[in-house]
């Protein structure tokens, strides 16, 4: 029979990471528990004090300060405080410490292995989230290296499925301009096999549970896999109602998904939570989903005061992205206030493409507008944009249709509302529509908005699988290739690889 992780953890922690003074593991192990359900209720300060009283009750054991280094990574990870992140750090040398010490006692000591491979892989995604890309592979790799030596003898120790499946799926989805990492790691990762040990650790976890079903439901949110998704979520919403985080996650989802209403009264209940608990946490999220629901209504004087809300909640304006700065400008000129929307573009920073496609496109686009304001056209384009977001396609194709007929608009302009009308088209499955709709973008020679004629490609390529006419989307799939240089390359190419897959399964 397999013993149960918890019971594991107290037997093996007993015998060889005893003090002089024997504690009492039944509190150790309550206390740990009521931790972490108090750092998913966003009681951060008192989740600290409870890690700290694990601590002076085994001060040798590693679970404490584990747990404790967490509460600053999580705080680094919504905050970016540099604070938080050297803290986190600094708590992570005392987990290896403590761990490597057990090992040099008892090299076969499963539960330091477990801490110190926990360790490393929390390590790795602060590594991955302050852009430090090879650190965080080398410490994830690390960290996975030491749960699988940890699992040999224990298999039951369903913690650690949460750190195999965050490897193994992180791994999977490496950009194409850093593969050359995979060959260092030798390790390709495994997208399947990620979700599903991250499933075990969500069904069968003990501390990592809630970590894991988080996760979980992100990564399969960002595949397409929109129903297991909100299953998980809700979940841990149901746990910690009261987590206004989870919330503006779900709202997020929710504005995605072009559910504009429902985005925009779950981001009114957590900034709510927020102001009736008196949280730090999460109110500059909130009003950025609450800015953008606004702004789909071109509601662009709603937009541009919680805009300018989550920029004053934002403790670290590093943080602040450039498509906030970028709407916010936009939301002045539209409201006809140019000085002020000439600042807002002021504020933005380079990006690079191949790392950072949404910052670059927002400084590229702030760039422009510092040239010259949107005329009528350009405004009648994000207008109609905003409601073929809201599903009002027969609004948007009259301005999308108009503004590729006008001859007044500029090249760019028409390649913007051409794509508008092919993804109507696509949303409404009017696949012939689709293919001749592309055929017209894709003649065009746009200067600034290339990357509408590969992504225009896309669809067209989408819409012959659909009608059945393989070998022509094959074809279109492969002449993406023939572009460089544009607007979310690396996210279209992974998607072309996708496509080109599915083919080869239908022959």
């Amino acid at each position: 029979m397999k013993t149960n992780f918890v019971l594991t953890c107290v037997i093996i922690s007993s015998s060889c990471l005893a003090l002089s003074q024997n504690p009492d593991w039944s509190k150790v192990h309550e206390l740990t528990m009521q931790g972490i359900d108090k750092l998913y209720n966003l009681e951060i300060e008192e989740s600290e004090h409870t890690f700290d009283e694990v601590i002076r009750i085994a001060p040798n054991d590693p679970r404490g300060h584990f747990f404790k280094s967490l509460v600053f990574f999580w705080v680094y990870n919504l905050t970016r405080d540099e604070a938080a992140y050297k803290k986190f750090f600094e708590l992570s040398n005392k987990v290896i410490k403590i761990c490597d010490t057990e090992l040099d006692k008892d090299e076969n000591n499963g539960v330091a292995k477990y801490y110190l491979g926990g360790a490393y892989g929390f390590r790795g995604l602060a590594y991955q989230r302050n852009g430090s890309t090879f650190s965080a592979a080398w410490d994830g790799r690390k960290g996975y290296s030491y749960l699988k030596e940890a699992t040999k003898d224990s298999p039951e120790i369903y913690d650690a499925q949460f750190g195999f499946g965050l490897f193994n799926y992180l791994v999977a989805k490496v950009p194409k301009g850093f593969r050359w990492l995979l060959s260092i790691l030798g390790f390709s990762g495994d997208l399947e096999g990620g979700l599903e040990s991250m499933r075990i650790a969500a069904e069968k976890g003990t501390y990592a549970r809630n970590e894991a079903t988080f996760f979980l439901a992100t990564f399969l949110f960002n595949e397409d896999r929109e129903d297991e998704a909100l299953k998980y979520l809700k979940r841990i919403m149901d746990k910690y109602p009261e987590n206004s985080l989870f919330l503006v996650t779900f709202a997020q989802w929710q504005l995605r998904r072009d559910n504009i209403d429902s985005a925009l009264i779950t981001a009114q209940r957590a900034v709510e939570i927020n102001s009736r608990r008196k949280i730090k946490f999460g109110d500059e999220f909130a009003h950025n989903v609450l800015a953008s629901c606004y702004f789909t209504r071109n509601d662009f004087e709603q937009a541009r005061i919680n805009i300018e809300l989550s920029i004053e909640k934002t403790d670290n304006k590093k943080n602040i992205f450039n498509a906030t700065y970028y709407r916010l400008g936009l939301c002045y000129d539209l409201l006809g206030q140019r000085e002020k929307a000439l600042a807002a573009y002021r504020q933005l920073k380079k990006a690079e493409l191949s790392s950072h496609p949404w910052e670059y496109q927002s400084y590229r686009l702030g760039q422009k507008r510092i040239k010259s304001p949107p005329n009528e056209i350009d405004q009648m384009l994000v207008k109609a944009g905003n409601r073929q977001t809201v599903r009002a396609y027969i609004e948007a194709l009259k301005i999308f249709s108009s503004v590729a007929e006008d001859s007044g608009a500029d090249v760019d302009q028409r390649a913007i509302a051409l794509y508008g009308v092919v993804q109507i088209k696509n949303d409404q499955k009017e696949y012939e529509e689709v293919i001749s709709v592309a055929k017209q973008l894709v003649s065009l020679r746009p200067p600034s908005e290339i990357w509408l004629i590969p992504h225009g490609l896309f669809r067209m390529g989408q819409a012959y699988a659909k009608l059945g006419r393989n070998q022509e989307a094959r074809q279109t799939f492969e002449s993406i290739d023939e572009y460089d240089d544009y607007d979310f390359q690396d996210r279209l190419e992974t998607r072309v690889e996708e496509e080109l897959e599915k083919l080869k399964s239908v022959n």
